[in-house]
């Protein structure tokens, strides 16, 4: 498979790495990073100027007309530059809206994504079990549409959202409902995380959700295609994260010496650097396989899953590799270098670390 990129599709990697590079300085990260916000407001607006937050979506909801592996792109260099913003969810939020849901949601939510000012995330982790099997919230039927009642943890970045996805069961399946993170019942609990990125516990007691904000029906795959999506935009932002680990790295061992040498010249540097250069194109190149795939409409659940193991294990000896040849510098959080680390820590576990992608693949080898 050529996953060679476009002549447009280089364009909007580009644009977003100049956008974000001019941006995410490391005083202006330490400054992010201090507050409680963590997100760049401004940085976001500066997306939203550039028509890329709305990229992704259908034309005909003041979109660009491309899709997911171009949402794959952007988040792949939001990775690059450790970008505190509330990408993931609202581009893979925006596009289940846009593939799933009523017209009259779409006509609500899209046109404020491209514009900047709808942010969304998404709920789709519960304390126990498989994200794709919900059943931590639960959905009822009621005369006006539904009532949800449960609990989902680790929603990112819902204190700067306007809406959140939720997966839920129902008795007829699984569904995907659009929740107003204004709506009654609703509470949320803050957790801290590795990369301090606000993360939260998401209580609903009998939170009521209009006909026309579920995407779908129950069981009709939504749900999947929701999972599939945020777990292979996280793999990009590995991707991007590794890569821009990987580099600041091969850099510092060209101007560290040690008896008078780099300490690139060093056997035992080159082989670590050399194996973090394969295990960093292994998450490029199955995050983007994955992401073609889904961008297609071909299954892709053995991809997905492969795609996030190496984004799992690929990504943590990465930046593990990083750390070391760095030394004692690396603790220092005046230097760049630890942010990398955190942050594909942060996602190393979500949606699955590699061991339950491992069994998840058995699992779909075993049933042909």
């Amino acid at each position: 498979m050529d996953f060679g990129l476009s002549d447009e599709q280089q364009a909007v990697v580009d644009l977003a790495r100049h956008i974000l590079s001019d941006r995410t300085t490391p005083d202006r990260l330490r400054e992010l990073e201090a507050g409680t916000d963590w997100v760049d407001r401004d940085l976001w607006a500066e997306l939203a100027k550039a028509d890329l937050l709305g990229l992704c979506l259908p034309e005909a909801h003041a979109g660009g007309g491309y899709g997911f592996l171009e949402a794959c792109l952007l988040l792949e260099a939001q990775g690059r530059a450790v970008a505190p913003l509330p990408l993931l969810g609202t581009l893979v939020g925006s596009l289940a809206v846009a593939a799933h849901g009523t017209e009259a949601l779409a006509t609500r939510v899209l046109p404020g994504v491209a514009a900047g000012t709808t942010v969304l995330t998404v709920a789709i982790t519960e304390p126990f079990g498989d994200p794709r099997a919900p059943r931590a919230v639960r959905a009822t039927a009621a005369a006006d549409g539904w009532t949800l009642s449960g609990t989902k943890t680790m929603v990112p970045l819902a204190h700067v959202a306007d809406l959140m996805l939720v997966t839920a069961a129902t008795d007829d399946g699984a569904a995907v409902f659009a929740v107003d993170l204004s709506a009654s019942g609703l509470t949320l609990e803050r957790q801290d995380t590795f990369n301090h990125e606000p993360t939260f516990v998401v209580t609903f007691d009998e939170v009521s959700v209009p006909a026309d904000d579920v995407l779908g029906a129950p069981g009709d795959g939504a749900v999947d295609r929701l999972t599939d999506m945020a777990t292979v935009g996280l793999c990009a932002i590995t991707s991007g994260v590794s890569e821009s680990a990987l580099r600041i790295t091969a850099e510092y061992t060209t101007t560290r010496k040690q008896f008078e040498k780099p300490i690139g010249s060093f056997q035992a540097v080159g082989q670590r650097m050399a194996d973090a250069y394969v295990d960093n194109e292994a998450i490029r190149l199955t995050m983007l396989s994955a992401a073609s795939r889904i961008a297609d409409g071909i299954p892709a659940a053995r991809e997905v899953a492969i795609a996030k193991f190496w984004a799992a294990d690929g990504g943590n000896r990465v930046t593990h590799a990083a750390l070391h040849v760095h030394g004692g510098i690396s603790i220092d959080l005046e230097y760049p270098i630890h942010r990398y680390f955190h942050w594909a820590k942060h996602m190393e576990l979500q949606f699955g670390g590699a061991s339950i992608q491992l069994e998840r693949l058995g699992d779909l080898i075993a049933a042909g």
